[in-house]
């Protein structure tokens, strides 16, 4: 997220008028529909405070995430190396969502300094019960109002109190869902510093239709090169000789045809990337995965996606500029 100015004092028009305008502005830069788009909100004017409904594409329609590959981009192809494995992490290493209700507890969440956010306690809305996800990284994403939260290695304590290792927020309906570097700041706990929402497949959007949206990769850990690129704003990659660095874009060219006998759900991942793309955003231990997310789909879905991604994600290639 960009730090916010003053806007010039300017002479407002009827508040309809504004919201009828930043709709048909949202449907421009790439939403399908108006109920795609992000909702006219924030403070002043009578507007009503921002928020997010689970389903919705996240983050403003400006964002990189959301903005189809350009057409006169071109490709460069990956030596993907023999024996590369593909997939999806569902049910460890990836995070579920929780959307807050006025009728959930706060709990406190004591964390360290991380991510630009100096050490303290988060106060977050965290329906009963609701922990960290499978695998070491532990990871958690709540949404409330219109801020979803992003914690790592989260473990609740009790109904009101729980600890974790790293914490960032990002804003959902207006953010860009990248962090920043000056000053550094995080919109999520990956390696590039994004929200981890940012590009997550989402039960509630796959059912509705299309993903419209750039997706998120995490590069097996042996082909991840040293830095970033982009709009991360952090990499952990440590081969020198490596294929990629998190925040470079990736896609399948229109060119490619689709392969056949794909699931349902396979079928719009690869729409998706033809479209849209993904970003690496971090590594992954021996496989290159998209992620979905943890409490939702089921086992048979899942699946399907996997064999499917063996067949879809090496084909990939590297957006050249223009990317967006």
């Amino acid at each position: 997220m960009r730090p916010r100015r003053a806007p010039p004092v300017l002479h407002a028009p009827p508040v309809r008028a504004l919201a009828r305008l930043a709709i048909s502005l949202a449907i421009a830069m790439g939403c399908c529909s108006p109920a795609l788009a992000n909702n006219a909100c924030g403070a002043g004017g009578g507007r009503q405070p921002c928020t997010f409904t689970l389903g919705q594409r996240p983050f403003a329609a400006s964002s990189s995430w959301n903005r189809p590959i350009a057409p006169d981009a071109t490709f460069e192809k990956l030596a993907w190396p023999p024996g590369a494995l593909f997939g999806v992490a569902w049910d460890s290493y990836s995070p579920a969502i929780h959307v807050s209700s006025a009728s959930d507890p706060v709990v406190s969440v004591e964390h360290p300094a991380s991510w630009g956010r100096p050490a303290g306690v988060a106060s977050i809305r965290i329906p009963v019960g609701v922990d960290g996800a499978q695998g070491t990284d532990g990871e958690l994403l709540v949404i409330d109002g219109g801020t979803v939260h992003n914690l790592w290695q989260f473990k609740r304590l009790s109904a009101d109190r729980a600890t974790a290792r790293s914490y960032a927020a990002a804003d959902i309906v207006t953010g860009d869902g990248w962090g920043r570097t000056s000053p550094f700041l995080g919109a999520g706990i990956v390696a590039a510093g994004s929200s981890q929402l940012a590009g997550l497949l989402v039960q509630a959007e796959t059912d509705r239709g299309e993903i419209t949206h750039a997706l998120q990769i995490a590069i097996d850990a042996a082909l991840a090169r040293p830095g970033r690129i982009g709009e991360a704003i952090n990499g952990d990659g440590r081969n020198p000789e490596g294929l990629v660095q998190e925040g470079e874009r990736l896609a399948i060219p229109a060119t490619v045809p689709m392969p056949p006998g794909l699931s349902p759900l396979g079928r719009k991942v690869f729409r998706a990337y033809r479209t849209y793309g993904a970003f690496v955003i971090d590594v992954a231990g021996g496989i290159t995965n998209l992620r979905a997310q943890a409490n939702a789909y089921d086992e048979a879905t899942i699946t399907a996606l996997q064999q499917d991604l063996t067949r879809i994600s090496p084909l990939l290639q590297r957006v050249r500029r223009p990317a967006d």
